[in-house]
C-alpha cells in the first residue's frame, strides 16, 4: 500500500485536529500518517500468478548461453622498445525460451511482448601498446570496444511482468474516500494491511490468455542491441632518480547503444506553455520496454598518482582523480518500473544524456605505511589512508503529475523562470524570496527560461582517514598477525571531523507545481531542501 502525504499546503488551523477531524475538515487534507491511522490508502498493490494466485507460478524462469570467441596476437618491434597487442572478440547469445505470449499486448501496440534476446550479438576490436621510451619512461595506451556484460538483471522483468503468468494490480486514486477498515471488502479473513481487496483477487484468480493485461507489462524491444563502450586510454610512468614513480593516466569512453526504459503507455497529448512535451496514457497503463538510446553518454576521466618506498621501512603514495561522466540512465535497479521513474527527466521519450549518478569528479588520496621490527624477526606495521572527495551528484525537480501518466511525479527537471515569466503562475503559498535565494545559491540563474540539466548539483566535499596497526607474532613454531583497523579515525578525536555527505538517492523535490487549463507552470510550494537531505 501507498500512503501518500496531501498535507503541504494545509493551513495551520489543520495542526491541531486528529486525524478523523483533518479528515471531517474541508480545508484539510491527510498526512500519509493520517492515512494509514484511518485505513484509507493512497493505492492498494496486489499480484500473483495468473488464473491461480499461486505466487511460484509468477517466478521468471528462462535460460540463455553467452558463446564467446577471442582471439589475440602480441608483437614486439625491439628497435623501438615497442609491444603492440591486438585482439578480437565476438559474442553472441543464444536463448530458446521466451516471455509468455500476450495476443491483447500484442494487438493493442504492434509489438509481441515475447521478444528475447536470441542472436543478439557484439564485435569488440582491441589494440594496445606498450613503449619504453627510456630506462626510466614507458608510455601506454589503447583503444577497444567493451560490451556490457549479461542483461539477465533486465531480462526478467519481460518474464515477470508478461500479462498473463504473473499479473500486478492496483486500486489507484482511492482519493480517501474508501476505509480499507469498512469500505473495502478484503479477502481471506478481511485483516486491513495483510490482506488485499478481493476484487484484485478475483481478478488475477480469472486472468488467461483469452483475458490477458495490457498494463504493467515489461518486454524487450524486438530490435535490442548489447550496449557497449568504446574506450581510449594513454598513460606514462616515469621513475625519477630518487625513486619516486609518477603514473599519469587520461581515459576517454563513449557509450554505444545505450539502454533505457520507455514507457510506450505514453504518448505526447500537448505541451506546456514553455514548450515541454506533456505525456499521458493512451493505450494501456504502465507497460515498460527495455530498448537502446539513439543518444550517447561519454566520459573523461584523468589521474596522476606519485608514490615512493625508503630502504628504511616507509612507503608513501598521493594519488589525484578528475573525471566527467554522461549516461542516458543510470539503470541502478532491477526492476523496469524504478528504472523508468526513477530517471529525472525533461522528456520520456529518449531522454538526453546528462551527468551520471555515478561519477565522483574530484578525488584526492593518500597513504602512509612505516614497518619496522620492534620486536625482532616480527614487523610491526602502522598504515595510515586518506581520502577527500566530492560528493555525488543529484538533480532538483517539480513534482507534478500533470506532466505524465497518473502515478509518476517528482522527476521532472526544474524550470527556472526569467522575471514575470509568462509561463509560470506563483501561487499564495509559494515563497518566491527563498526560491530566489536558492536559485542564487545554486547558480541556476544560467538556466532562467529554461530547465535546470540532470544532475547538476554535486553534495558536499567528504574526508576520511583509516589507521589501521599490523603485528607479527610468533605462534606455536610458525607466525601470527594481530591488527587493529579505526575507520575514520578522525570522527573518532572529533564528530566534527570526518563527516560524509553524500547525495540523496532519490532526486530533491524543489517545487510542488501543477498545471494551469494554459498549460503555465503553477509554483504551489517550494520546499527548501538539499540534495544531501533524507526523503520523509
Amino acid at each position: 500500500m501507498d500512503y501518500f502525504d496531501d498535507s503541504g499546503n494545509n493551513p495551520a488551523s489543520c495542526a491541531a485536529l486528529s486525524a478523523q477531524g483533518r479528515f471531517d475538515d474541508p480545508s484539510c487534507s491527510l498526512s500519509g500518517l493520517d492515512k494509514f491511522e484511518l485505513g484509507r490508502p493512497s493505492r492498494v498493490y496486489y499480484g500473483s500468478g495468473g488464473g491461480t494466485n499461486n505466487a511460484n507460478d509468477a517466478a521468471a524462469t528462462f535460460n540463455n548461453v553467452l558463446n564467446t570467441f577471442y582471439i589475440q596476437d602480441e608483437f614486439y618491434i625491439p628497435q623501438y622498445n615497442l609491444t603492440l597487442v591486438g585482439g578480437l572478440r565476438y559474442e553472441e547469445f543464444s536463448m530458446d525460451d521466451r516471455p509468455t505470449f500476450n495476443q491483447a499486448f500484442t494487438d493493442l501496440f504492434g509489438i509481441p511482448n515475447n521478444a528475447n534476446i536470441d542472436g543478439v550479438d557484439l564485435l569488440m576490436p582491441r589494440l594496445g601498446f606498450t613503449w619504453e621510451a627510456a630506462y626510466n619512461l614507458t608510455v601506454r595506451g589503447g583503444v577497444g570496444l567493451y560490451g556490457g556484460g549479461n542483461p539477465n538483471v533486465w531480462l526478467t522483468n519481460a518474464w515477470s511482468n508478461d500479462g498473463i503468468s504473473n499479473v500486478q494490480l492496483q486500486f489507484r486514486n482511492f482519493d480517501s474516500s474508501q476505509s480499507i477498515f469498512s469500505d473495502v471488502p478484503l479477502s481471506g479473513a478481511g485483516r486491513p494491511g495483510y490482506d488485499v481487496p478481493q476484487t484484485l483477487v478475483d481478478q488475477v484468480a480469472a486472468t488467461s490468455a483469452a483475458n490477458a493485461s495490457t498494463e504493467a507489462l515489461s518486454l524487450i524491444d524486438p530490435n535490442y542491441e548489447q550496449p557497449a563502450e568504446w574506450k581510449y586510454a594513454l598513460g606514462a610512468t616515469y621513475t625519477f632518480d630518487s625513486g619516486m614513480t609518477v603514473d599519469a593516466d587520461v581515459l576517454y569512453s563513449k557509450q554505444q547503444d545505450a539502454v533505457y526504459y520507455e514507457d510506450i503507455s505514453q504518448e505526447v497529448v500537448g505541451r506546456t506553455a514553455a514548450g515541454q512535451p506533456i505525456f499521458d496514457y493512451t493505450r494501456g497503463e504502465d507497460n515498460f520496454m527495455l530498448t537502446n538510446s539513439t543518444t550517447e553518454g561519454e566520459g573523461l576521466s584523468l589521474s596522476l598518482v606519485a608514490k615512493q618506498s625508503y630502504d628504511f621501512g616507509l612507503d608513501w603514495m598521493l594519488g589525484y582523480a578528475y573525471t566527467e561522466n554522461t549516461d542516458v540512465s543510470p539503470m541502478n535497479s532491477s526492476v523496469a518500473g524504478s528504472n523508468f521513474s526513477g530517471l529525472s527527466a525533461y522528456t520520456l521519450l529518449d531522454p538526453t544524456a546528462a551527468t551520471s549518478d555515478y561519477v565522483t569528479p574530484k578525488r584526492f588520496v593518500g597513504s602512509v605505511t612505516y614497518g619496522h621490527d620492534f620486536i625482532p624477526g616480527h614487523e610491526t606495521r602502522f598504515t595510515a589512508q586518506f581520502i577527500r572527495k566530492q560528493g555525488q551528484p543529484q538533480s532538483y525537480v517539480m513534482s507534478s503529475s500533470d506532466l505524465e501518466g497518473d502515478g509518476f511525479f517528482g522527476r521532472h527537471l526544474l524550470y527556472i523562470p526569467t522575471a514575470n515569466d509568462p509561463n509560470v503562475v506563483v501561487g499564495p503559498n509559494f515563497d518566491t524570496a527563498a526560491f530566489a535565494s536558492f536559485i542564487e545559491e545554486n547558480g541556476y540563474a544560467a538556466f532562467a527560461g529554461g530547465f535546470v540539466p540532470r544532475n547538476e548539483s554535486f553534495s558536499s566535499w567528504s574526508s576520511r582517514m583509516d589507521f589501521r596497526i599490523d603485528q607479527d607474532l610468533p605462534f606455536f613454531g610458525g607466525n601470527a598477525l594481530a591488527y587493529l583497523k579505526i575507520y575514520n579515525v578522525l570522527n573518532l578525536l572529533d564528530d566534527s571531523w570526518g563527516v560524509q555527505y553524500d547525495n540523496e538517492f532519490f532526486a530533491q523535490v524543489a517545487v510542488d507545481m501543477s498545471l494551469d487549463d494554459q498549460g503555465r507552470y503553477v509554483y504551489e510550494q517550494f520546499n527548501n531542501r538539499t540534495i544531501t537531505d533524507l526523503r520523509e
